[in-house]
């Protein structure tokens, strides 16, 4: 199995009307997907508070309704949330009214929480030109540096190199789910040891 931990330059360039990377001279953007989790969103919001670090929290619609309350404790503490849908439903395999609507109904539960946004992530980086041309209304966010943290079989140490190769504008995904707790465990601490030490700034995605 081949792991791109950094998206290809070639995919950024057929899709380059999406977010790959942000401008910054002094800040990275990290990202966390498929939450609120109970156990591992809780102990990711501490993480960032050790380092006054700021992150944006692609949430799936039904976690939200699950687990409001994380949800609101992770505004208090001044970070992002971005639709991810709302069943994690695979872009191209998916009809479009049904893709779409998925993601209408995460956005109705962002708007319970007053917090419209149009930041949004497509679960598995996959979406077709199609559902693309029918979200105009929404900032589509990739990724520069992928962890691989949900893989059971991930080399962390493996992760850690390719991860600790961002600069300042990348873009990295974790993910907040029981499936990646286990890896994000051992990751996020070092990776934010290691940009903070380095002077580094880490802040939420504008909408």
């Amino acid at each position: 199995m081949i792991r791109f931990y950094k998206t290809p330059w070639i995919t950024r360039a057929l899709y380059s009307s999406l977010t790959w990377r942000i401008p910054s001279k002094d800040s990275i953007f990290l990202t966390f997907d498929d939450g609120p989790h109970p156990e591992a969103t809780s102990w990711v919001l501490d993480q960032l508070d050790q380092v006054n670090a700021k992150a944006t929290f692609f949430c799936l619609g039904r976690n939200l309704e699950a687990h409001s309350d994380l949800a609101e404790n992770i505004l208090v503490k001044g970070h992002k949330l971005g639709n991810h849908s709302f069943n994690h439903l695979k872009g191209w395999k998916t009809d479009d009214v049904d893709y779409l609507n998925d993601l209408a109904l995460c956005d109705q539960q962002l708007k319970t929480l007053d917090s419209q946004t149009s930041l949004f992530r497509p679960p598995y980086g996959r979406i077709s030109r199609s559902q693309l041309k029918k979200l105009s209304d929404k900032q589509v966010v990739m990724w520069s540096h992928l962890s691989w943290d949900f893989d059971p079989d991930l080399n962390v140490e493996k992760s850690l190199k390719k991860l600790k190769q961002a600069k300042p504008g990348s873009i990295l995904v974790f993910h907040d789910s029981a499936k990646a707790f286990k890896n994000l465990k051992q990751i996020l601490p070092e990776i934010l040891a290691h940009f903070h030490a380095k002077g580094l700034k880490f802040e939420a995605i504008k909408s």
